[in-house]
């Protein structure tokens, strides 16, 4: 046997987590002797079947630090936004509610043709110096406690060497080498499969309309619309057409459990299946589109019971947790796990207690993770109503660019401290004011489905107290600052979702409204509530604009108005009153 070479970290696991986490300690812990094992060997097949193509502004600037903005520019493709288009496919795409950029977004996002990307970034970490032993799959592990080393075994072209490392961390995406050692896989309570597959070329959103008339053509940025991670999406389903940098789409088809069982996508024939009775226009565009490859989850949403160890391993990316594919978070979980990672051996260079910092490290990432959870939880019968899911976008988006990202991009996970606890603070309300948002559509669409209006919503809309929060991700603040902002953005949240509260009632009148509200059970107390709502409700022009508040001006501006129901001010009053 070789002689055991010593390591201070060895990564198990090259996919896009520990290839991206190598990478990262190069640039941030320049001397850290670093070896990946991974049991693929290059070439990496282009279009890879692995999911996670597309990315948020929180993994694509993560990925931009790491010195990769001019490859992900020159090599993947740039993303415009995310796009949806709710109500089912029983209509032409043209009548279906349009819900997407007018604009290129400031802060780019990337859709990442995985084959090809971490083929490269292969390359890249050997050239800074890692030491990536591909072909290696681990036989044997032994977790040193006390300040001894880890021993991990590889077996590499049929001999078998044996590494030590004072750290090691567990990057193998869902075979999740750690998750299984410790049985620590926990449920999530969102019970969702997804089926996908890749065709060659390129799939133009105008291929599914069957009448294009002026406005469907001439809209904003209408023919860079396949550059956008589109949705099609009806009751308990979703559909995503993403393009990839080497002329290729993935198309898949994610559906919430309890709706459309997992048989219905569990093969490429039942998926098409599926689109035929759903979407039939992309089905009809499908159908001599030879797929390249197929792949499908049940249950792709689970979570781990902790992620690091004082004993110095961690797991990172999809090897601990995976939430859901819409938004594409799996990018800004593999930063937030990755850049928690090397806060510990950070702390652990320095002589640092470990126990403190991984307990509070590891009780930020779940409390990230189950307020993502609450997004997707609920929305299966948002994805069906248009208006609802226009709300469910704007709201998304503020509470993701208002706290999530600046937490992140501020570096706000190194406090310690006070600071921590007010952080936590600010998180917790965030996560509370998204779950009663989330209660109070998922209660408006189940009790008043509606078919989709068509016409085009613009998510964000310029200006916008949501493009101001996304314009903010690209400036550098103290934490000071950075934390007073997100406590600002709190407030404004605050009066979010009371003016949502408010559009309902206006719409449904005291009796529908009454039991949409219970069946939220949102408390209303927690949520400032102004009484004069009322008298500004009926007013226009610049009176409107002097009544209202700024937040509620940016709701109606972003949302449009609601048509009022006969009995609207008895349904204000009820609400007050409560």
């Amino acid at each position: 046997m070789d002689a055991e070479p010593q390591w201070d970290v060895i990564i198990c696991g090259g996919g896009m987590a520990g290839l991206t986490l190598a990478r990262q300690l190069h640039l941030e812990q320049p001397g850290t002797r670093v070896a990946v094992a991974e049991r693929t060997t290059r070439p990496l097949p282009a279009s890879c079947h692995k999911v996670g193509e597309s990315n948020a502004e929180l993994g694509s600037q993560y990925l931009e630090r790491l010195g990769l903005r001019e490859y992900l520019r020159a090599r993947q493709l740039v993303k415009l936004g995310l796009r949806f288009f709710p109500g089912g496919g029983t209509l032409p795409l043209e009548q279906r509610t349009e819900i997407g950029p007018m604009l290129e977004p400031v802060v780019r996002g990337y859709q990442i043709d995985r084959g090809r990307f971490e083929q490269d970034l292969r390359g890249m970490v050997e050239d800074d110096g890692t030491t990536l032993w591909e072909g290696a799959t681990v036989r044997g592990l032994e977790l040193g406690t006390e300040g001894r080393p880890h021993a991990v075994e590889l077996e590499r072209d049929g001999e078998r060497t044996r590494h030590h490392a004072r750290w090691v961390v567990d990057a193998t995406g869902r075979s999740g080498l750690l998750r299984r050692r410790f049985g620590s896989k926990q449920p999530t309570g969102h019970l969702g499969n997804a089926g996908w597959f890749r065709v060659e070329g390129r799939l133009e959103l105008g291929e599914l309309v069957t009448e294009p008339d002026q406005g469907w053509s001439e809209a904003p940025l209408a023919d860079q619309r396949w550059r956008s991670t589109n949705h099609l999406m009806g009751h308990g389903y979703w559909v995503w057409i993403i393009a990839l940098a080497t002329d290729r789409m993935s198309i898949g088809v994610v559906t919430h459990d309890h709706v459309h069982g997992f048989d219905r996508i569990r093969t490429h024939a039942r998926l098409m299946a599926f689109l035929h009775e759903h979407e039939p226009a992309l089905a009809q565009r499908l159908a001599t589109a030879a797929p390249l490859d197929f792949r499908c989850m049940k249950g792709y949403s689970y979570g781990v019971e902790r992620s690091w160890s004082a004993d110095r391993w961690a797991i990172v990316g999809e090897a601990g947790v995976f939430a859901d594919p819409l938004y594409s978070p799996g990018t800004d979980f593999i930063a937030l796990s990755n850049s928690f990672t090397i806060e510990l051996m950070k702390a652990d260079r320095a002589g640092e207690p470990l126990p403190p910092l991984v307990t509070s490290l590891d009780q930020q990432y779940r409390e990230h993770v189950e307020g993502s959870l609450g997004v997707y939880r609920r929305a299966a019968p948002i994805y069906a109503h248009a208006r609802a899911m226009a709300n469910k976008a704007y709201w998304d988006n503020f509470a993701y660019w208002s706290y999530t990202c600046p937490y992140f991009l501020q570096g706000l996970y190194r406090e310690r401290g006070e600071r921590v606890a007010a952080v936590g603070r600010v998180r917790a309300r965030f996560v509370a004011l998204s779950g009663y948002v989330q209660a109070l559509l998922e209660a408006w669409s189940s009790a008043h489905p509606e078919p989709p209006r068509g016409g085009f919503a613009c998510t964000p809309p310029f200006p916008s107290l949501s493009v101001d929060a996304h314009l903010d991700l690209e400036k550098t603040f103290t934490p000071a600052d950075a934390l007073e902002r997100m406590q600002s953005r709190a407030a404004e949240g605050e009066q979010m979702v009371a003016e949502f509260m408010v559009r309902l009632m206006l719409e449904l009148g005291p009796e529908d409204g009454r039991r949409v509200l219970e069946a939220a059970a949102v408390p209303r107390g927690e949520l400032p509530l102004d009484p004069a709502r009322i008298e500004a409700e009926p007013t226009v022009g610049l009176a409107r604009r002097r009544a209202l508040s700024r937040v509620t001006r940016d709701v109606e501006r972003a949302l449009g108005r609601v048509e009022r129901h006969p009995q609207w001010r008895a349904a204000l009053e009820l609400l007050l009153a409560a």
